[in-house]
């Protein structure tokens, strides 16, 4: 990332991708204006794994961009850190990572893919979770294709049994 001028529209483009979904290359031009700051910034953010653009003919050559998982993440941190800057709770780093231990908690052993259709930001909680020792990955090679098998580890569970009660008592279902 040494082109400091395209450098400076990386969070622009993720926020824009992440609120707007898959855009056509053009619809980016109100953010950059610069055609020549924009070939050389979409293809450094596709090479970081942020955003993918697959090209497509309609009537004349189109490019269409869209986030990646990874991309979904990041611009997904990124507005959280906005609105934290903007005075907004703290606790909002945290909410997904809870639902997703609590769901665990219920489902026990859990598709990947079936927790990125319920959680839009799965791949960056689950890698959270990951570090933090409370959920473990395995790799279904019954299947094709392969499929990632999420469930809790013991320290989980026992994270994920606290938040319930947690969330129970915020709910007024105090036993």
């Amino acid at each position: 990332m040494s082109d400091v001028s395209s450098q400076k529209y990386y969070v622009p483009v993720l926020r824009y991708l992440l609120e707007h979904g898959t855009v056509k290359k053009y619809d980016l031009r109100h953010i950059v204006k610069s055609s020549g700051t924009m070939d050389k910034l979409l293809p450094k953010l596709e090479a970081e794994g942020l955003i993918s653009m697959k090209e497509e003919i309609l009537g004349r050559r189109t490019y269409l961009v869209s986030l990646t998982d990874k991309g979904q993440a990041v611009a997904e941190q990124l507005k959280k850190a906005e609105q934290v800057a903007e005075g907004g709770e703290i606790s909002e780093f945290l909410t997904d990572d809870m639902k997703i231990l609590i769901y665990l908690l219920n489902e026990k052993e859990t598709p990947y893919e079936s927790l990125k259709g319920k959680f839009s930001s799965a791949y960056s909680s689950v890698s959270r979770l990951k570090q933090m020792k409370l959920v473990d990955a395995k790799i279904d090679n019954s299947k094709f294709p392969r499929e990632e098998i999420i469930s809790l580890t013991d320290k989980g569970k026992k994270v994920a049994e606290k938040l319930k009660e947690i969330e129970e008592i915020l709910r007024g279902d105090e036993k």
